[in-house]
């Protein structure tokens, strides 16, 4: 029988939250997220917010 740990891991490492990445201009799907992104905003849907970061980012240009 193993005996239990009796010492806490060490605390996660954290980071400032990364800032929302501009539209390409000229692309309609970067600028269709970045209205998706101003209107999760404005209803407080922080996790839409992110989403939308998220699809602008990875969007291949």
């Amino acid at each position: 029988m193993t005996e239990p740990l009796k010492t806490m891991e060490d605390a996660p490492l954290l980071s400032l939250p990364l800032a929302d990445p501009d539209p390409v201009p000229g692309c309609p799907r970067c600028r269709y997220w970045a209205r998706e992104r101003t209107d999760a905003r404005r209803a407080d849907d922080g996790a839409r917010v992110s989403d939308c970061n998220v699809h602008i980012r990875r969007h291949p240009h």
